[in-house]
């Protein structure tokens, strides 16, 4: 294989006539380096800047067109290197880039959601923002000719909802110099902002990179054997019930009839003012019970918890098993939200934060953690727990949903908004499956 070493990439720079003081700034950016040929694009105007963007946009990708250029970097005038660049650095990475059939490769992202690392300096996203150093594949070019452009839409979602295969360089090689306002994003102009923004995505980028790294240094867990017999395991469960709550009662029970591996029972919930209180010194009330009782692992459950299709009960207690191995302090049986994940195995995910606590196992190890935490009248169960340890996972598929009963005793905003639960636990499925499916796709590429 041939490295990516042409003799300069065209780089198309959208700019404003008049900001004169930009046009300067992004050409002392390309100055003294001759990989790059550097064509002003002069931008379109329109009344709402981001249609104008797009429109300019276009116009860069009909040029790369009509010269037939293998790829274009799309460049906004407030593009500003970083310390990461060098010429070798992202003509490796755009080798890489196009060994994956990426779509479209980034230089760097303010925001992103749901990413997977992919070699050791890119990532997949599957959505991102950030589109002042962009770099384009021949192979798009007609698609984004052809595409249509809503009037609330942006370049860097249009993106994302055309492409499926996006790529980001990190370390980013480039970032957004703030100059105290925007053309095309308004919100933008809050001062500090960008840099933020920058800096606080490249820092989850690292987290992923360094948990990755952690658990490809775990001796590897056995696969699912099928033919282990766990007749004989129980796994004590502690389940969260206001007395008054009788229909939750009914329901919970209900869930665990005919399931023998759950020696279960019913807590009593800490009735407070503050319901998500309430629910934290009940949490803290159980695992005193568990340590009084020397429980090695439990089963926290709230009285919403539904069992999904999903759940089986050998897989479930392996589960159990190999997340101990992999060091987990505790895993979900499924969530209503996340920012990170990670697959670290066929039927788990590590994640930051674990929303929801209707299903968690918690380890023996763990316990003193818990008590041991500070906390005030603004606690909430999920949010802490995640901020207590970094070594939390999630099992995928889920076995384990909230039944949305209409009300919430807890969470206020599940009150105002019918369907939330349901559609929060829906909508993480399909981000973990986005994630599991580009796992999948990089494993399938060949070396």
């Amino acid at each position: 294989m041939h490295a990516f070493n042409p003799t300069a990439l065209p780089v198309y720079i959208i700019h404003l006539k008049e900001r004169t003081e930009r046009l300067n700034h992004v050409l002392e950016q390309f100055k003294n380096k001759p990989e790059f040929e550097i064509h002003i694009v002069e931008a379109i105007k329109h009344e709402i800047g981001a249609i104008g963007l797009w429109q300019s946009l276009r116009q860069c990708v009909q040029k790369g067109l009509d010269n037939n250029d293998d790829l274009i970097i799309i460049c906004e005038d407030d593009h500003e290197f970083t310390s990461e660049y060098s010429k070798s650095f992202l003509f490796a990475c755009i080798e890489k880039a196009k060994n994956m059939h990426a779509d479209i490769l980034s230089g760097g992202i303010s925001f992103f959601r749901d990413s997977l690392q992919v070699e050791e300096n890119l990532f997949w996203v599957q959505f991102f923002t950030g589109t002042q150093f962009t770099i384009i594949f021949k192979k798009l070019y007609q698609v984004i000719l052809n595409a249509s452009f809503e009037d609330d839409s942006t370049a860097d979602r249009k993106y994302c909802e055309l492409f499926n295969n996006n790529m980001c360089i990190h370390p980013f090689i480039s970032i957004q110099k703030e100059f105290g306002y925007s053309d095309a994003t308004p919100i933008n102009n809050t001062a500090g902002l960008v840099k933020m923004l920058f800096n606080r995505s490249s820092e989850a980028l690292q987290v992923l990179k360094d948990v990755s790294a952690f658990y490809k240094k775990i001796t590897k867990v056995k696969e699912v054997d099928t033919t282990i017999n766990f007749d004989s395991t129980i796994i004590p469960t502690y389940i969260i019930n206001l007395a008054e709550r009788t229909e939750r009662k009914a329901h919970i029970i209900q869930q665990f009839e005919g399931k023998k591996e759950f020696e279960w029972m019913i807590v009593d919930a800490c009735k407070h003012d503050i319901g998500a209180l309430g629910l934290w010194l009940t949490i803290r009330k159980i695992i005193r019970l568990a340590l009084k009782n020397d429980e090695d692992v439990i089963i926290i459950c709230e009285d919403d918890h539904e069992f999904t299709k999903d759940y089986h009960k050998d897989t479930f207690i392996q589960n159990i098993i190999e997340a101990n191995e992999q060091g987990a302090d505790y895993l979900s049986g499924g969530t209503g939200g996340f920012y990170l994940a990670i697959p670290i195995s066929k039927q788990r995910f590590w994640v930051n934060p674990c929303s929801s606590t209707q299903f968690i196992v918690i380890y023996k190890k763990f316990f003193e953690k818990i008590l041991n935490e500070p906390f005030d009248d603004h606690v909430i169960a999920d949010i802490l727990l995640s901020e207590i340890t970094s070594h939390k996972m999630v099992v995928y598929p889920f076995i384990s949903k909230q039944k949305d009963f209409g009300y919430s005793d807890v969470t206020l905003i599940h009150n105002e908004i019918q369907g939330l639960v349901t559609n929060l636990f829906v909508e993480s499925s399909i981000r973990l499956a986005l994630i599991k499916k580009a796992a999948e796709y990089k494993k399938r590429l060949p070396n």
